[in-house]
């Protein structure tokens, strides 16, 4: 489901596997929304990250309803599934200048985690992607904040609690037939059972 075309001001790109969404995603994206005055997050889901070797365990289709579920009632929260419809690799810099084009008199940001920001120098095209958004970098724990000397860069910390929870630690858990309690939303826990996400993870 594409995001709507409205007229936004402030407006930051949430990218990432999200196999699941949980609720460490959506309370950095809750304080970013504050913190920054968004107008709006747009949740993008990634057909294949560049710098992880492994496919999505859940199917796109799966993916995406998750994110649908989860974000279900916040008007400021959009799912969109451009990376997913064009397929392959998927390079921030392509989905960047893809908003760019929809929405040319936005001010883009992209929310990131501490981790990842510290890995922003091999990312594809990076000289020309900090020219085109602010990154929200959010921390993780037992990573210190320390970002790339890249020429043209801005960031903006949010201040937020360590994101503690992780996709891997969920489907370990999901393996495991144990409780998602307080760690994906109870609708999204839902979803896992019904459908047997995670009980195999080969």
């Amino acid at each position: 489901m594409a995001a709507q075309n409205l007229d936004l001001q402030r407006l930051s790109l949430f990218g990432g596997s999200f196999d699941p969404v949980h609720n460490g995603h959506l309370m950095f994206a809750r304080y970013a929304l504050k913190q920054v005055g968004l107008d709006r997050i747009v949740f993008v889901p990634a057909a294949q990250s560049p710098l992880k070797e492994h496919r999505c365990f859940a199917s796109d289709d799966a993916r995406v309803e998750m994110l649908e579920i989860a974000t279900h009632g916040e008007r400021r929260f959009k799912v969109d599934t451009y990376e997913i419809e064009e397929g392959g690799v998927s390079y921030t810099i392509d989905t960047v200048a893809h908003f760019v084009g929809r929405y040319p008199q936005a001010e883009l940001f992209f929310m990131i985690g501490a981790d990842q920001f510290e890995q922003l120098d091999q990312w594809h095209r990076i000289d020309e992607l900090v020219g085109m958004v602010t990154f929200l970098v959010f921390g993780r724990p037992g990573v210190a904040l320390q970002p790339c000397e890249i020429e043209g860069m801005t960031y903006l910390e949010v201040d937020a609690p360590l994101m503690e929870t992780s996709s891997s630690e969920i489907r370990s858990r999901c393996l495991g037939e144990q409780s998602l309690y307080d760690l994906v939303p109870e609708s999204v826990e839902a979803f896992i059972s019904d459908r047997g996400l995670y009980t195999d993870l080969d």
